[in-house]
């Protein structure tokens, strides 16, 4: 081992730019795939960490329905639970529906998330509890579960066990008493809150929750085994007939299903898609680091040929060489891993901000990355070790000592080598065509027409809490149409960002009555509300409040009077008319008699991911509830942001303020997840393609070491600098364009798929294709001349001196 450890020493200190590229950039591709792989264990393990979390599954409803989106949703009405269990008394779940309210203490009022919760919540979900019974509080209708988050913040250093708090939820205010303390809720975790109360139905039942087909609430269920819950899956066909099919909901339109709890996170196959992207990425820039490796030790092997020989003439066997050159090789890796193991430490805070999660390193217990770096560092070190030892061991010591120069693996090891550079440039250029392409789409969606004016919009969120009383809403839309700089403001129940209420209804021309009535959305809006978002009118008109039949608050309780409604673009071609002109004035059923009076152009108000549905707008000129104030002004941002929350402190001082930019609204729903997904990407092949070229630079000064005479001799007989470097740039430009006739088919096919996953998205134009492997080809060209340039410009009487 001691001789083992002085060769180690000796091979670093005797070459030590081969020491620092072949340990760099090895450490590198390590860093990178332990941080990788812990974003991967994070998002895969959403939810495993619970006992028992693999045995509760998620009743989900699917609608089969023309123009309603076909996938999955978590949500079921408030009390299928009860109906199952009167079917199959032995069936074990619970419900959880979660809300924001609000805790008020004296004169301060806070924003809370809570769930009103199954009193076996806790039995079935083994969260860990801290103190109290949760079982027996939520006995209680009163009974109130709180973090250790919330215990601190309303209580101290106290005991909040017994004491009271006052929570405002749905516009109602309840006094809860702490039964229970529970620790803090986990980012890994699908459902989460910081209050946990009873699910007392005349609390928090609406007039959906007894409505089949309306997303009141969560409803798990808890089976044995997943054949268990497989088996029940078929009961619930059967369990709709009885009981679902027949009013509202028509057979063949509806179907539940069930979703394990630990597949919840992820169960979106984009979001799966870009996981298992990113677990590619850190396992193929720790191919890249070994291909490096392997390049640099090979090349090397020519530096130690003659020690080898001698080695073999004192008695050195095969075997005795292999094992030695072996344990170099698991040596370094070592020392890479140790060095990638501090690189991974110092970048994991850049990483969580860029990423917006809580990944850390563990170095104990079940999650402890020594359980990784260990067979990893076995692993990486026989891998990159073997075939360098394999080489070194067979040099024949007559041949070497009678050699002028030292090998350098002959035609062979070339060839190996220029594989080699094939493959790890192959799997950079893929990484860099990703790269350009996810840049050009987070561009476009940035950038995209969304049939509004996006810019100087601002919503009020705030007013969804169901506190605001329909007087104070009234004066709220008074004062802020009253601030500088506004020109128009809507009360309706969406935004762009944001929606309340998402209620779809078959709608159809009377005498098409059927099973594919096209579904539509029903969005209830306030005054000036096209006007305030800028949407653009095909055909028709908008709302007029003086005319009573655009009106819904002017209709006749009980009665059902042809009223007005205006139609996205959408809607026309789901609907069958013609054009947009040729739906004006027609009428159509569903949801009571309806008369199309105009058309707008789509509003993407949610996400790049979701298809734009057809949809139909209703004017209703009462305080709607379960809605958002959206202001247009023009102006600084903040100062509006400034006023407004100012005047919603002095009209509701009761209710937290929430509001922002509709930019910062959309980004927060929809861009924000797959911004911080693709910085994780683009990081990673930066860094994949840094580790490409250090081995290149590595082979290339190699390469130029070995030819220093060559080249002496080509300059003495009359080749300038630019023969020379053209000269050695051409040897390593031919693995790297024979790259991307790899990488182009495997990136087409990867970005196809993911941008498969956007109903909005760019063509995948081959432009991208040319850009990234450009880009590619300069760095290598660039690395490689950073390397020849001193040694083509010297003088050939220097070179010819050499050795």
């Amino acid at each position: 081992m001691t001789s083992a450890l002085t060769s180690f020493y000796r091979s670093l200190t005797r070459h030590k730019l081969f020491a620092a590229l072949n340990i760099g950039g090895l450490a590198l591709g390590i860093a990178v795939f332990l941080v990788l792989t812990l974003f991967v264990r994070f998002e895969t393990g959403f939810d495993r960490w619970i006992p028992g979390a693999d045995q509760l599954y998620i009743i989900q409803e699917t609608y089969h329905m023309p123009g309603y989106p076909e996938k999955p949703s978590p949500y079921t009405m408030g009390n299928e639970l009860l109906h199952l269990r009167a079917d199959y008394p032995q069936l074990q779940g619970f419900r959880i529906a979660q809300m924001d309210a609000t805790v008020r203490q004296g004169t301060s009022n806070t924003r809370e998330t809570m769930a009103a919760v199954d009193p076996n919540f806790f039995t079935l979900m083994r969260l860990p509890v801290l103190a109290g019974d949760p079982t027996r509080t939520l006995a209680d209708p009163d009974g109130l579960i709180i973090t250790q988050r919330a215990a601190t913040s309303y209580f101290g250093l106290t005991s909040p066990i017994g004491r009271t708090l006052t929570v405002i939820a749905n516009g109602t205010t309840y006094t809860y008493r702490v039964g229970a303390v529970i620790a803090d809720m986990r980012k890994d975790q699908s459902y989460t809150a910081e209050l946990f109360v009873p699910l007392v139905a005349s609390r928090f039942a609406t007039e959906w929750f007894e409505h089949w087909g309306s997303t009141s609430l969560v409803t798990l269920l808890r089976f044995p085994d997943r054949a268990a819950a497989k088996q029940f899956e078929g009961e619930l066909a059967r369990f709709a007939d009885r009981r679902v099919f027949g009013g509202d909901i028509k057979k063949g339109e509806w179907e539940q299903s069930l979703r394990p709890l630990v597949d919840n996170h992820l169960y979106e196959a984009s979001d799966r898609a870009v996981v298992t992207t990113l677990g590619a990425v850190g396992v193929l820039t720790l191919l890249i680091a070994i291909v490096n490796y392997i390049n640099l030790a090979t090349a090397r092997a020519g530096l130690r040929a003659r020690e080898v020989a001698v080695r073999k003439v004192l008695g050195g066997t095969r075997r005795t060489l292999i094992r030695q050159f072996m344990t170099e090789a698991m040596l370094t890796v070592l020392l890479s891993a140790v060095i990638g193991l501090a690189l991974a430490e110092i970048a994991l805070p850049l990483v969580n901000a860029a990423g917006g999660m809580s990944l850390r390193l563990t170095y104990w217990g079940t999650d402890s990355v020594l359980l990784l770096l260990v067979p990893l560092v076995l692993l990486v070190g026989a891998i990159a070790g073997l075939y360098p030892a394999a080489v070194l061991a067979g040099f024949r010591p007559a041949a070497v000592l009678a050699a002028a120069r030292a090998p350098g693996g002959g035609r062979a090891g070339a060839r190996v080598r220029a594989a080699l550079v094939v493959v790890q440039f192959a799997v950079a250029i893929a990484f860099a065509i990703g790269t350009t392409v996810m840049l050009a789409q987070a561009n476009h969606v940035r950038n995209a027409d969304l049939g509004f004016r996006r810019d100087g919009l601002y919503v009020v969120r705030s007013l969804n809490s169901g506190s605001v009383l329909p007087e104070q809403k009234r004066a709220l839309l008074r004062t802020f149409a009253a601030l500088p700089g506004v020109s128009h403001l809507t009360l309706a129940q969406n935004t762009p960002g944001d929606q309340s209420v998402t209620n779809f209804s078959s709608i159809y021309q009377p005498g098409m009555q059927g099973i594919r009535s096209p579904s539509l959305m029903d969005v209830r809006i306030g005054e000036r509300y096209f006007d305030t978002f800028g949407a653009r009118l095909i055909a028709g008109r908008h709302f007029d409040p003086s005319r009573p039949a655009d009106d819904m608050a002017q209709q006749v309780k009980g009665s059902k009077p042809a009223f007005n409604t205006v139609i996205n673009r959408t809607a026309v071609g789901l609907l069958g008319f013609a054009s947009p002109q040729a739906a004006l004035g027609k009428q159509v059923d569903g949801n009571g008699m309806m008369t199309i009076i105009g058309v707008v152009d789509d509003l993407r108000f949610r996400g790049p991911r979701e298809a734009i549905a057809g949809t139909f707008y209703r004017y209703d000129s009462r305080p709607l509830n379960d809605a958002f104030i959206t202001l247009r002004y023009s102006g600084s941002p903040q100062k509006m942001a400034d006023a407004v929350e100012a005047a919603w402190k002095r009209i509701v001082p009761t209710e937290p303020f929430a509001g922002r930019t509709i930019e910062e609204n959309l980004y927060k729903a929809y861009y924000e997840e797959d911004t911080r997904r693709g910085r994780l990407f683009t990081m990673g092949a930066v860094l994949a393609i840094a580790i490409g070229c250090i081995g290149l630079y590595g082979l290339a000064a190699f390469d130029t070491t070995r030819r220093i005479k060559e080249i002496g001799i080509r300059k003495a007989l009359g080749a300038s600098t630019r023969d020379v470097l053209q000269l050695l740039v051409a040897k390593f430009l031919r693995p790297v364009l024979l790259a991307n006739l790899i990488a182009w088919p495997l990136a087409w096919v990867a970005m196809q798929r993911w941008l498969s996953t956007f109903d909005d998205r760019i063509g995948l134009s081959p432009l991208y294709f040319l850009l990234a492997s450009a880009i590619a080809v300069l760095i290598a060209v660039a690395t490689v001349i950073g390397q020849s340039w001193r040694v083509a410009r010297a003088e050939p009487a220097r070179a010819l001196r050499y050795e």
